[in-house]
């Protein structure tokens, strides 16, 4: 099964063709997008329907994904590793009588310290640990995209107008007509490499705002390995979750 990426929002994507149908039709499931076509009708002319149909299908999609139950959240305790930026941090919970919870990265150890107060009751500690490493992760991602954002459009050679954290379900990243950049904080729990491509396929928008063969060329040009992290963000990427 292959795919049809729409921005940064990739979804599988299956094609049928039969001498019993008469006319092109797209159906979108919770799993994929299957286009169905006449024998004969060419690829050209698939793509041209589709990318007649691109809202209805994204919108569609997007519907259909906030129906689908989210993959098991992680059980938090001490030695559970989570990922950042392709690594993998070992955490540690601490009691303390302080009202206040924190969370303190060690770089030198690859570890996460996060600070509990204990008299948080035991059926809400988990929820009180998703609530710190969200704002803990968030913080990272605002600091490291826009690093990257800064140091990405120098080397393009581009400007960008705004930069915003998002959290969406099917979305990594956009930019807009005027020159907003947007990226899923989810994003840094992937490999830097994968969150270079990111950058650099939202950075690229500004010069092409399409996914023509240009846009394509030139993302390959500053991301030679874009395919390959294109289909890590499609098979890891529904993982990084807390």
């Amino acid at each position: 099964m292959s795919s049809l990426q729409f921005g940064n929002t990739m979804i599988p994507y299956e094609e049928r063709r039969s001498r019993r149908i008469k006319r092109i039709s797209i159906r979108v499931t919770p799993e994929k997008v299957r286009v169905s076509a006449p024998a004969r009708t060419s690829k050209a002319e698939i793509q041209a329907f589709i990318d007649k149909n691109r809202d209805w299908i994204i919108q569609n999609w997007t519907k259909l994904q906030e129906t689908v139950v989210e993959p098991s959240l992680r059980l938090y305790e001490t030695g559970v590793r989570i990922p950042y930026l392709g690594k993998e941090l070992v955490l540690h919970i601490f009691d303390t009588p302080s009202k206040m919870l924190s969370a303190l990265y060690h770089r030198e150890n690859e570890t996460l310290e996060i600070k509990m107060p204990q008299d948080i009751p035991e059926d809400k500690r988990q929820e009180a640990i998703r609530e710190i490493l969200e704002k803990w992760y968030k913080e990272k991602a605002r600091a490291v995209f826009q690093q990257k954002l800064n140091l990405w459009s120098q080397e393009i050679g581009v400007s960008y107008h705004q930069f915003r954290l998002k959290e969406q379900k099917t979305r990594w990243g956009s930019c807009s007509s005027l020159g907003n950049i947007n990226l899923n904080w989810r994003a840094i729990m992937a490999p830097e490499p994968v969150l270079d491509y990111l950058i650099i396929h939202e950075l690229s928008h500004l010069k092409y705002m399409n996914h023509s063969q240009e846009f394509w060329d030139m993302v390959s040009h500053y991301c030679p390995e874009q395919i390959a992290y294109r289909k890590w963000l499609r098979t890891k990427g529904p993982t990084l979750i807390i």
